[in-house]
């Protein structure tokens, strides 16, 4: 069985993932997305959830399953209604069946409450911009103005806020 890969003193602000054509990058970046609960499979270069799980003529392999944890000290600062929290990780679970589960610190809990408690420390993986994928930096240097602002709008989540508050706006006006 091959050694799970670890990776350790990652900068908290910005990392970046470089290496020679066929090294893993992409498969990287790809078991992050997972995790952190993409629902976009086309960015994962999947058609469907059951295709992340290796099988080959003598693997068959049951599931497919990504942890993330991340460890810092201070993380009970940083992560409300968490007390003495040191670590905390993120698992997910696709079965041949394809089925998902979804856990937080080992318990099972719904999808939507781990895309809530990630949307409440801004990270929103289904953000087309959360991370720069290959190609993405030539449509962005050829944007125009206009395109440029709405993507950033939409990578720090100001899109979102705005067609929230337009939404409450004309809830107001109706009630």
């Amino acid at each position: 069985m091959a050694p799970k890969p670890f990776f350790s003193n990652l900068d908290p602000k910005f990392n970046s993932i470089t290496g020679t054509n066929g090294s893993g990058k992409s498969n990287f970046l790809d078991s992050i997305c997972f995790v952190l609960g993409l629902s976009n499979l086309s960015v994962i270069r999947a058609s469907k959830l059951q295709d992340l799980i290796f099988q080959n003529e003598k693997i068959q392999n049951k599931f497919a399953l990504v942890c993330i944890t991340l460890s810092d000290k201070n993380l009970s600062k940083k992560f409300f209604n968490f007390e003495n929290l040191e670590k905390i990780s993120f698992t997910r679970k696709i079965l041949a069946s394809g089925k998902n589960k979804y856990f937080l610190n080992g318990k099972n809990i719904s999808p939507n409450k781990v895309l809530n408690f990630l949307y409440s420390i801004n990270i929103n993986i289904n953000n087309p911009h959360f991370f720069v994928r290959q190609g993405h930096i030539m449509r962005i240097v050829r944007m125009n103005s206009w395109e440029l602002l709405q993507t950033v709008e939409t990578a720090f989540g100001i899109k979102l806020y705005s067609i929230k508050k337009k939404k409450i706006q004309r809830w107001k006006q109706i009630n």
